[in-house]
């Protein structure tokens, strides 16, 4: 494997732009994006000594910057209406780590009033279902489907094989799908999905 070094002094020019549409696709505000990605420079530089090199530099500040997300939503206590649609496949080059939620359909597209009403309520429901999940299962489930990490990446952080990461995301959706399917089922087939 090749092995990647930093360069903080171009960071800004060369990864800025990326990292932001990154962001976008997760806050929804232009200006909590930027934050963030300051943030996640800012993290980078002052971690840059922990950099082993067995990723890409934009992998990497990514990596930093998911971590500035979620602490953002834990600290606002706000839960993410849309997290990422089909427009970052072309813009990460990681097509093969969508999570499931980005395969979702982005009901606005359909024009049917109230369905990105309905969608944050099917959010806040799934979020609420997934904190009631034993945490390591949960913390599987919400890391893969919700936030599209990598299954080196969850592995890693949660310290499972593979094989357990995917016991962990199949029984995960199989009780999601139970406790969401009566009031979600019937609403563009999201519980359904969930089983799949």
């Amino acid at each position: 494997m090749k092995e990647h070094t930093l360069n903080p002094d171009l960071w800004n020019v060369a990864y800025r732009e990326y990292l932001i549409r990154f962001a976008l696709m997760r806050v929804s505000d232009y200006g909590t994006a930027e934050d963030l990605v300051q943030e996640a420079f800012l993290s980078g530089w002052n971690g840059r000594r922990h950099f082993r090199g067995d990723c890409s530099e934009r992998t990497w500040l990514t990596g930093i910057l998911r971590n500035k997300i979620i602490d953002y939503y834990r600290k606002t206590g706000r839960r993410p209406s849309v997290l990422a649609t089909d427009l970052e496949a072309p813009f990460s080059g990681e097509s093969e780590n969508r999570s499931w939620i980005d395969e979702q359909p982005d009901d606005r597209a359909n024009h049917r009033p109230g369905a990105e009403t309905e969608r944050k309520e099917f959010m806040e429901d799934l979020e609420l279902a997934v904190s009631r999940l034993p945490e390591k299962m949960g913390e599987a489930f919400r890391m893969r489907e919700i936030l599209g990490y990598s299954t080196e990446e969850i592995t890693g952080t949660l310290n499972i094989s593979k094989a357990n990461l995917w016991v962990l995301i199949h029984r995960a959706k199989q009780t999601l799908s139970s406790e969401l399917s009566e009031d979600w089922n019937g609403v563009e087939s999201f519980g359904g999905r969930l089983a799949a």
